[in-house]
């Protein structure tokens, strides 16, 4: 036998053993005795009753926690947003595609700066 197969055997026996000797040993009328016991004693009652409370108030503070989200297309809208090309552009490019944006800006402020000063001007 190996060794685990073994100490679970021998788990096994020493339980049956050790139920089959406490039955023998504690008569019905100690048992009647420590019940009572335990239910006259205050502090051992009032132990129960906090126990009881802080239980309540951890299952209460468990069920107030919001839910797993199994929902993650946010995360994933957000990884298409963050993904970020700029090493497959070269230095060159890059400039390059500023200089024509800034250029397209410029050009786009000139002509309208020019179509609405003539509209804006009140007509004497």
């Amino acid at each position: 036998m190996g060794k685990f197969t073994s100490f679970l055997v021998g788990t096994i026996a020493g339980a049956a053993a050790g139920f089959v000797a406490g039955s023998l040993l504690v008569t019905d009328e100690q048992l009647d005795d420590v019940k009572k016991k335990i239910k006259d004693n205050d502090t051992l009652q009032d132990l129960k009753k906090k126990y009881d409370n802080g239980t309540e108030v951890v299952k209460n503070q468990l069920a107030s926690f919001p839910k797993n989200v199994e929902d993650d297309s946010e995360l994933k809208d957000f990884d298409d947003i963050v993904i970020d090309d700029s090493k497959k552009d070269d230095d060159n490019t890059s400039t390059d595609n500023a200089k024509k944006s800034v250029d397209d800006l410029n050009n786009a402020e000139a002509t309208h700066t020019t179509e609405t000063s003539s509209e804006d001007k009140p007509k004497a």
